[in-house]
């Protein structure tokens, strides 16, 4: 299905739901699309630390963290 025809399927899609919850909750993740996505900028700094660590080899496994 190419983005065009996923456009024009929607709402037509939409218009059959009777489901109060169900519009409810897709209005909500309408609303709140950007959101969904984002992640702060401090955040992102700590998976870039994290991501260094890793190529460091300072990291710990599942066992020996469970062992601690």
């Amino acid at each position: 299905m190419t983005l065009m025809e996923l456009k024009r399927s929607i709402p037509e899609k939409i218009d059959s739901i009777n489901d109060r919850e169900l519009l409810e909750a897709i209005n909500a993740l309408l609303d709140n699309h950007a959101k969904v996505f984002h992640i702060p900028e401090h955040m992102k700094e700590g998976i870039r630390k994290g991501k260094e660590d890793i190529k460091k080899g300072n990291f710990s496994t599942i066992k020996e963290f469970e062992k601690k």
